[in-house]
C-alpha cells in the first residue's frame, strides 16, 4: 500500500511539475519550487517554536501535552513533505504547518479514532505502576564510599 502510494505520487508530481512548466516555462517553475520551500521552511521554524512553546505552557500548568504533541507530529510530516519537490507535496505540507488547517485535521484525526488511541490501555497517558525495586529500610544514615584528592 505503502509502495502504491509512493508510486502514484511520483508520477502524480511528474505529471503537475510537467504541466506547470509547460505553461509557465521551466524555469520560472523551479524558481516557484525554490519559493515555496524557503517559505515553508520558514513556517516550519516559527511552527515549530511556536508549539513547543504551547507545550511547555501545558506542562507548566499540569496538563500533558497531547495535542502539542500531536501538532509536532503533523509539523514534522509537514516538514518532510516540503522537502519533496513538487506541488501537491508542497501543498499538502502548507497546509500542515498553517495553525487553522492542523487544528482542523488534528480535530478530525482526534474524533474519528479517539477511542482507538486511548482505550488501549484504558488508562490514558497516565498509568499507575507498581515499583519493582524492593524498598530499602535501612535506617542508617551512612554512606559508604571512596574519596579521591588531586
Amino acid at each position: 500500500m505503502v509502495f502504491t502510494i509512493f508510486v502514484v505520487m511520483t508520477l502524480l508530481e511528474i505529471y503537475v511539475l510537467a504541466s506547470v512548466g509547460d505553461a509557465i516555462g521551466g524555469l520560472s517553475t523551479v524558481l516557484l519550487v525554490i519559493i515555496t520551500a524557503l517559505i515553508g521552511s520558514f513556517l516550519l521554524k516559527q511552527q515549530g517554536w511556536s508549539t513547543m512553546a504551547k507545550a511547555q505552557n501545558a506542562i507548566v500548568n499540569g496538563q500533558p501535552p497531547v495535542f502539542e504533541m500531536f501538532e509536532g507530529v503533523v509539523i514534522l510530516a509537514s516538514g518532510v513533505l516540503l522537502l519533496t519537490p513538487g506541488f501537491i507535496t508542497d501543498t499538502i505540507g502548507l497546509l500542515g504547518l498553517l495553525p487553522f488547517s492542523r487544528t482542523y485535521f488534528i480535530n478530525q484525526i482526534l474524533k474519528k479514532n479517539a477511542k482507538k488511541i486511548f482505550s488501549k490501555n484504558r488508562s490514558g497517558f497516565f498509568q499507575k505502576t507498581q515499583n519493582t525495586h524492593p524498598k530499602q529500610h535501612n535506617k542508617d544514615n551512612t554512606i559508604e564510599g571512596e574519596f579521591w584528592e588531586d
